[in-house]
């Protein structure tokens, strides 16, 4: 039965306008429209807004790699909404919990981060669309799930993130879960009040120090660290037993409710526009109420073409994001995630990446795993299209925007009242909420309920309209169940043509899992032979740590010899990466290196010359908190300042590497 028919029944309409009554006479007996109501405004701009928008800049990449992927919270799943619901209490963001605050209201707020983080998503997605290339840009909804092994964690529910991508953007938006205060200094995402969080990651290399974290919310700053470093850890782990690590991270918001009792870390920061942009830092992304534009929030449900939150929010953000691509060396943003992706394809053309060679038949091979690779990222572009429209044009939308509207009205009503001090016009706003809970709630007696129950009444009972939107999963099929939700035409057949060398080929599938075995069978059809190899029990040695590490690359008699990738490490827990040029099993000539000391905040990168695998010559030295530093070794030693001209810079897609012969 839809809620407009249930309203037009006379005895229903009598109980809610009872429970109104009674509402409006407790608020007048308890002054719960006062004053504090009138701070409910924000800044009018991100912080980003100042930036000026820039052109895309063209740069040379791989054709498997996407620019940017967004990953955003979409459903919980029945299992983790306790916990969700208990952690967003416990770790509140903005101020202490109180005990008295209502249970019902706080899972309500807590679940319309997630359905409001899916709606306000789309608009980043829609204006990054609009300047970035075709198929660049991915979407990754994520399900909050708990088990045993993880506790409280989300996980992706498309494979979006499992594409080459230049930045992984961590999206979501915030409130604090007290509705009794939630119109005062904590952030609030209402009406027109939005405050949104996001973490941007690139990889490792493109921020050594930093494990590729590059900007942050400052409540999610520590959480996204230590998610980095253990991601950088595990990597290094897997390596080292020969294989590639495949698990996702979890949202860093979510991360971050997950954790307790944990101790700050200190991470160094600096503010957008600091005066030593140099500074190898996180950057901050302050946590911002913004106010978005009340006449166009006011009439999203009649008229949506122009988005408040994109002039609020959405066009500093991605300036930011188109500067920060611009800058980012997008083939070395990208190496490793390439060569996680060919090994899915083609293990033993996976070891031979990292060497690079120029040789015809590895150049063959990579071009047509690298095809099928960017056809999986069409495919997964043409999904993300899907849950846009289902998301932002679809049924989801508009109740969303028929919410966020309701919300405004009642908050500019708020407002007006706490302006004039008079508390007889309660009535008139608390049947206001009343006509709003017709138009969309799933029943008029439980919004009576809720109202009845909230002492916030403004806040509490627009909090009641996002139950109805069921952003829980009751089943583990949770891919059928958000996509009949969230994107109800996605479960039908795409077509993508593919083009290697002066092949075509039409791959045509209902979903991202026949796609890819169709890819897989497609490439062991098409793949033809590869004269070269790589000894796969090859062994890197780092001086100081006593036992050898592992090498993928070029080997001889056992040991590192050419250009490849080694990693090593020592009984206390700390491990080097290498990527470059090594004789002996050791670093010798171009490359990189990254050193993790187990009690260090963030790594040592050193890029240069090296020999007897130690930094000797002119070599970039680059430590979190500090300036990057040209410098000049001898032996491992710093002697002084470098010579700018005579640094050798790391290569990631040097074609001139000595090629390996098979049996080498």
């Amino acid at each position: 039965m839809q809620v407009e028919d249930t309203l037009s029944k006379p005895s229903i309409k009598l109980n809610v306008f009872v429970h109104l009554l009674s509402i409006a006479t407790l608020i007048v007996l308890v002054g719960g429209l006062s004053g504090c109501a009138g701070t409910a405004t924000g800044v009018d701009r991100s912080v980003y807004s100042r930036l000026q928008p820039e052109p895309v800049v063209a740069q040379k990449s791989s054709g498997a790699a996407a620019m940017v992927v967004i990953r955003y919270p979409a459903m919980i799943h029945e299992y983790a909404e306790n916990l969700y619901v208990s952690s967003f209490a416990i770790n509140a963001i903005g101020g202490e919990m109180p005990a008295a605050t209502a249970k019902a209201q706080t899972a309500r707020i807590a679940q319309s981060l997630v359905e409001k983080s899916s709606y306000y998503a789309m608009s980043l997605y829609r204006e990054l669309k609009k300047v970035l290339p075709k198929n660049s840009v991915l979407l990754s909804p994520h399900i909050i799930a708990w088990d045993k092994e993880r506790q409280l964690h989300s996980r992706p529910i498309l494979a979006s993130e499992q594409i080459p991508t230049v930045l992984t953007i961590d999206f979501n938006i915030y409130s604090f879960p007290d509705v009794t205060k939630m119109m005062d200094s904590p952030p609030v995402t209402f009406g027109d009040l939005v405050t949104p969080m996001i973490v941007i990651k690139s990889s490792r290399w493109i921020e050594p120090p930093l494990r590729g974290l590059l900007v942050a919310s400052p409540p999610l700053e520590d959480a996204a660290w230590r998610q980095v470093a253990a991601e950088s850890r595990k990597h290094v782990e897997a390596r080292m037993e020969g294989t590639t690590r495949t698990e996702v991270a979890s949202l860093e918001f979510i991360a971050y409710l997950a954790e307790r009792g944990m101790l700050p870390l200190g991470v160094p920061s600096k503010t957008m526009g600091s005066s030593n942009r140099r500074l190898i830092a996180v950057e901050e992304y302050p946590l911002e109420k913004i106010q978005m534009d009340g006449n166009l929030v006011g009439r999203l449900e009649e008229d949506f073409s122009v988005d408040p939150f994109v002039r609020g929010v959405v066009n500093g953000v991605s300036s930011r994001i188109i500067e920060m691509l611009n800058s980012i060396d997008h083939d070395r943003a990208t190496f490793f995630a390439r060569q996680a992706a060919l090994n899915r394809f083609d293990p033993q053309l996976a070891r031979v990446f990292f060497v690079q060679s120029a040789d015809e038949s590895v150049r063959a091979r990579l071009q047509l795993a690298e095809a099928l690779v960017g056809a999986e990222k069409e495919f997964l572009a043409a999904q993300s299209d899907s849950i846009y429209a289902g998301t932002y044009t679809g049924n989801y939308g508009m109740k969303m925007r028929k919410i966020i509207a309701a919300e405004y009205r009642m908050l500019e009503e708020r407002r007006r009242l706490a302006r004039k001090q008079n508390v007889t016009t309660a009535i008139a706003v608390i049947a206001l909420a009343g006509s709003v809970y017709g138009a969309v709630a799933s029943t008029a007696a439980s919004t009576a309920a809720v109202i009845a129950a909230s002492g916030a009444v403004m806040a509490g009972s627009v909090w009641a309209l996002h139950k109805s939107l069921g952003t829980r999963t009751e089943s583990e099929e949770v891919g059928r169940y958000f996509l009949a939700r969230m994107a109800p035409t996605f479960d039908r057949q795409m077509s993508v043509q593919m083009e290697w060398l002066e092949s075509k080929e039409i791959i045509t599938a209902r979903g991202f899992a026949e796609f890819r075995n169709k890819t897989l069978s497609l490439y062991q059809a098409r793949v033809r032979s590869m004269t070269v190899s790589v000894d796969q029990r090859c062994q890197f040695r780092y001086p100081g740590f006593s036992e050898p590490g592992r090498w993928y690359g070029v080997c001889n008699d056992g040991w590192a010899s050419g250009r490849g990738y080694g990693l090593a490490g020592n009984a206390r827990g700390d491990t080097i990466e290498f990527l470059g040029y090594a004789e002996a099993g050791l670093a010798s000539g171009s490359g990189g290196m990254i050193i993790n000391r187990r009690k260090q905040l963030g790594a040592t990168y050193y890029e240069g010359t090296f020999r007897n695998g130690l930094p000797d010559g002119t070599v970039r030295v680059e430590k979190a908190g500090a300036t990057p530093a040209l410098r000049e070794f001898r032996a491992g030693k710093d002697i002084g300042k470098g010579k700018p001209g005579q640094l050798q810079k790391l290569n990631f897609t040097s074609g001139t590497s000595p090629t390996p012969r098979a049996g080498s």
